[in-house]
């Protein structure tokens, strides 16, 4: 194993912090078995900075840390960013939304509603929320790389007994990292 990889990387996040002058403070919290979410504190103006338009800067700090940290190894940890609270604030406009585009489905305002584009995991979250609070909704992904979006639709309740999933695409999950590596942002 490389001396790179055995680094921390809460100082790897704290080095380029430095290197971007951002006066902050890192901290680690355990999400699961296999995921760590590193929180960073910083004033207003620097946490613009570090989240960018739509969480977009966040991604790519995410990205290069966990580019940085790769060991190579099969099973390697999932590295989370977050920046002032951001992506729980966002998670929660993503479901609002989902929910208003669920209530409207079902009240008859629309056949099918369109969220706006979102990452893997934002449309995940969103796929797997449907499914658990609007059980006779169908969600899908339509689109291709950044304009990839899901589509609220009316499927009926499912029979008594009868389980329906939703379609929650996992090659979808990880589309967003091969179209990276593709386009040669590695």
């Amino acid at each position: 194993m490389s001396e790179v990889a055995q680094e921390n990387p809460k100082e790897h996040l704290e080095k380029i912090l430095s290197i971007l002058e951002i006066q902050a403070t890192v901290s680690e919290k355990p999400v699961d078995e296999s995921t760590t979410c590193y929180h960073i504190d910083c004033q207003d103006t620097d946490a613009k900075l570090l989240i960018g338009r739509k969480g977009q800067a966040l991604e790519a700090l995410q990205f290069l840390l966990r580019q940085m940290c790769r060991t190579g190894a099969a099973e390697e940890a999932h590295i989370i960013i977050d920046v002032m609270d951001y992506r729980s604030r966002r998670e929660q406009s993503i479901v609002d939304r989902a929910k208003r585009g669920a209530v409207a489905v079902l009240n008859g305002e629309y056949e099918e509603y369109e969220l706006q584009p979102m990452s893997a995991f934002e449309r995940r979250l969103v796929h797997n929320y449907l499914q658990e609070h609007f059980p006779d909704l169908a969600s899908h992904s339509r689109g291709m790389g950044p304009n990839r979006h899901i589509v609220i639709s009316y499927s009926g309740e499912p029979a008594e007994g009868e389980v329906r999933e939703q379609p929650v695409e996992e090659d979808d999950f990880h589309a967003d990292e091969s179209e990276a590596e593709s386009n040669g942002e590695e």
